[in-house]
């Protein structure tokens, strides 16, 4: 890739020359290349990954802020956005997988520590409760919240047919009820959110159950 200050033919090209070569800007540089055909490679293992990545890109531009928050939190200061890790670690952890089990509700971020538990029970108006409990807080920590999010069990790579569904407890014991399920297997995973003695947030990696709704 040729780095240009006044590209070929022009003071601001943009776009392909007889399918020749190609001037573009990148990070507001201009620069030239050789003009080349995208591959579209089609083998069953990237097809796997295609199929995952929308999945999970779906899931990402329809989930709610209590879903964002822990990614954006572990973004931050890093060359990537929350977007970017939660498709990576949840293509890793998912790809191959027969079902959502390993799906990564929260990675954790800037230290917040896990829950120590989480026990589903099924509830009135097709929902589920989450008993969430937390581990001793680090001194001058404090722990805000108890965050747990539901789906439906799926292969990783079929087509999404539901929202992630969340919820939130800002009040020990923490509980968790998710209403208005369909009678079919979800997973579940709940996280923490932490207060730390410079008043910055931090969150627990998530940790996950299932139970089947009825």
């Amino acid at each position: 890739m040729a780095k240009v200050t006044a590209p070929l033919l022009s003071f601001g090209a943009s776009g392909t020359i007889a399918k020749v070569q190609t001037y573009a800007t990148w990070r507001g540089v201009p620069y030239a290349r050789r003009h080349v055909v995208p591959a579209n490679p089609k083998t069953t293992a990237q097809v796997l990954t295609r199929d995952i990545f929308r999945n999970l890109d779906v899931r990402w531009k329809t989930a709610g802020p209590l879903t964002r928050a822990p990614w954006d939190r572990f973004a931050v200061g890093q060359k990537f956005v929350g977007r970017n890790a939660y498709l990576g670690k949840n293509i890793a952890a998912t790809r191959g997988e027969v079902d959502m089990a390993l799906y990564i509700g929260s990675p954790g971020a800037k230290g917040g520590l896990p829950p120590s538990s989480l026990v589903l029970t099924t509830v009135a108006a097709n929902g589920i409760e989450g008993v969430i409990v937390g581990p001793t807080p680090p001194t001058g920590w404090t722990l805000t919240s108890a965050i747990m999010t539901a789906l439906k069990d799926q292969t990783p790579e079929a087509v999404v047919t539901d929202v992630i569904v969340e919820g939130e407890d800002v009040a020990s014991p923490y509980s968790v009820d998710i209403v208005g399920l369909d009678t079919v297997l979800y997973f579940c995973q709940a996280w923490l959110k932490w207060a730390k003695p410079d008043g910055s947030i931090a969150y627990g990696a998530s940790i996950v159950d299932s139970i089947v709704v009825t």
